[in-house]
């Protein structure tokens, strides 16, 4: 198990598939996750999500320290491996949005996909109309890379879908100081 100043990560446990399942069917959540019509989801899709998690190259469940909360996932797929490409991803509960969790999720996940597996880049995707995990990404230096326009019909108006990325030296020049894994 990994640590940051409030956050605890541990890998995927059969019980997360349950908070995982909760999320996706919040449309808070699910509103920005995918790209599919927002409806709720069977419970057959309990499987789908399990095999995301175990499929993913790094996962993450992000526990509170202090209170042992499931607050969300991080993950990055690695699916171009002679490149170190990774795709990052992460979603937490709407009642720890705007405490800074994202981000600090965020940072220590991007970091030791940098620091510890090799990876020389990280791409994301992001909504338009998703500001608040923008503003993280751009903080942390992603840089944008490209638009799909008009991806994603959401609340009765298109929005666009945002390429962005951050290259090993980019990520180390913004973050000169070297993460602690602990």
């Amino acid at each position: 198990m990994f640590t940051s100043d409030r956050l605890l990560f541990r890998g995927f446990q059969d019980e997360d598939v349950e908070h995982l399942y909760a999320m996706r069917n919040d449309f808070r959540i699910a509103r920005f996750v995918n790209l599919e019509p927002n409806i709720p989801h069977p419970t057959k899709y309990k499987e789908f999500l399990r095999t995301q998690a175990e499929g993913s190259t790094i996962w993450f469940s992000i526990i509170e320290k202090n209170t042992g909360n499931f607050v969300g996932q991080c993950s990055i797929k690695v699916s171009e491996p002679k490149n170190r490409d990774g795709t990052f991803g992460i979603s937490t509960y709407p009642k720890f949005w705007g405490k800074g969790y994202g981000t600090e999720a965020s940072k220590f996940v991007i970091g030791y996909a940098f620091e510890a597996l090799g990876i020389q880049r990280v791409s994301l995707t992001v909504l338009e109309g998703n500001a608040a995990a923008m503003a993280v990404y751009k903080k942390l230096g992603f840089k944008h890379e490209g638009t799909k326009r008009r991806a994603n019909w959401a609340e009765g108006h298109w929005e666009d879908l945002l390429y962005m990325g951050i290259l090993e030296e980019e990520w180390a020049t913004a973050h000169k100081k070297t993460q602690g894994l602990s």
